[in-house]
């Protein structure tokens, strides 16, 4: 190998060694960092749907709501775990809302499982889990996107650099190497909570207790158990 960009071939090689692992180094260890975030005064104030948010995401907080709209006889549940709304009066928590429209929507037809799929993406989830992350509690889903878009264009950057230095024949083993690496990287799952909202979660966890709004019954370790195990009511619950 000759001389490239004024470096000696021993240079180089070791240069080009460390642009080759930024990508799949800043992949596997970028979500990792960004659990210890700094947490804001008063993180510690959560609600039941947040702590729901933090023990399992969006579906075991839709899961929650529904179990309580259901004891409060809001939302009737069949023998087939078929869904109806029991009453016209919406509810007041903005989740709660969402769970009864949906349920109200689908016409009978609705279940946990349908009310999971439909309502994980939506404006009411993604407010809370704004909330939580603005508090230094869950890790962001946009940092995560991030890191992965960085580390494919700094692949890019480095496949590109070989080509254009007259190296086109070590570009295809560099390119394959870090699709694959970085393929691998996808099958690990991104951290969800910070170290701060795991520490919250299981305190909360173990001692059945939360700050802030709670169930309207007031029954904290009954609806964590929900969080848990699921909703029972779902035929096919988790």
């Amino acid at each position: 190998m000759g001389a490239y960009w004024g470096l000696s071939a021993q240079e180089f090689a070791a240069l080009y060694a460390a642009l080759v692992l930024v990508p799949p180094v800043v992949r596997l260890l970028g979500p990792a960092l960004l659990r210890y975030r700094r947490v804001r005064p008063g993180a510690e104030r959560v609600t039941a749907v947040e702590l729901a948010v933090l023990a399992g995401g969006p579906d075991r907080a839709v899961d929650l709501v529904l179990a309580d709209l259901v004891r409060r006889r809001w939302i009737r549940v069949d023998s087939g775990g078929r869904l109806t709304t029991a009453t016209t009066r919406p509810p007041g928590e903005p989740l709660a809302v969402a769970v009864v429209l949906a349920v109200s929507f689908w016409r009978g037809l609705a279940t946990a499982r349908t009310l999971r799929l439909h309502l994980a993406d939506s404006p009411q989830i993604g407010e809370v889990v704004r909330g939580l992350a603005a508090r230094g509690l869950v890790v962001p889903p946009g940092d995560v996107c991030g890191i992965r878009i960085a580390c494919r264009v700094l692949l890019v950057g480095v496949v590109v650099s070989t080509f254009l230095g007259g190296y086109a024949v070590a570009a295809i083993p560099v390119m394959l190497a870090g699709v694959l690496v970085l393929g691998a990287a996808e099958l690990v799952p991104s951290p969800r909570r910070t170290v701060a909202g795991s520490r919250l979660l299981h305190g909360a966890t173990v001692l059945g207790t939360a700050t802030g709004p709670r169930p309207s019954n007031g029954q904290v370790p009954g609806w964590i158990r929900r969080w848990r195990g699921g909703w029972s009511g779902d035929p096919g619950g988790r």
